[in-house]
């Protein structure tokens, strides 16, 4: 198609010396672990035929919305942990109500962070060409009538409620990290 071509052309192009972080937004998520879209034709779609493309041009993070909640994962690619594969990021949860369910009590293995209680923000800083630190903020919560556990919808007391140092995954092989290490110090 003309924008998968685009895509292509855009991802070919970037001089990984002068750009070395690769963001990459979509309002549907290629991955969840919530019920909502879960498996639907766009995630399937997606991971197949742009997930290639992600993971060999090395995009570092590839945030998206749509479902209303907050996810993150651990560096990623094809369905399992891998160092050099991007980090997922779902703030979908900014302003409203934020309950959906989890497509399992327990998280896919490659899930580091997921909440669908709080509404929140996030904040992505790039340091330098070999780190970045993600940010979640708690800005409120569904009140119990809503799905959530309190009795208020906001709460004054915002806090951080995720933080997480990232290591680019174009150095990660020469910062001696593998599968078995965290990419988070």
């Amino acid at each position: 198609s003309l924008q998968y071509e685009w895509l292509l052309s855009e991802l070919q192009s970037v001089d990984r010396s002068a750009t070395p972080w690769l963001i990459v937004m979509l309002h549907c998520p290629l991955y969840t672990t919530f019920q909502t879209h879960h498996k639907e034709l766009f995630t399937t779609e997606a991971q197949a035929i742009l997930e290639p493309l992600f993971v060999e041009y090395t995009v570092n993070f590839i945030v998206a919305g749509h479902i209303h909640a907050y996810m993150r994962t651990h560096p990623m690619a094809f369905s399992r942990r891998d160092p050099r594969g991007p980090v997922h990021i779902i703030q979908g949860n900014g302003g409203r109500q934020a309950n959906d369910l989890y497509y399992s009590d327990a998280a896919e293995e490659w899930v580091d962070v997921r909440d669908h209680s709080m509404y929140g923000y996030g904040t992505l800083e790039l340091f330098n060409n070999t780190h970045a630190m993600w940010k979640w903020v708690k800005t409120g919560f569904n009140a119990e009538g809503e799905g959530g556990i309190h009795d208020q919808r906001f709460d004054a007391d915002l806090n951080l409620h995720d933080e997480i140092w990232i290591t680019n995954q174009l150095y990660v092989e020469e910062m001696g990290v593998n599968e078995n290490v965290e990419l988070a110090f």
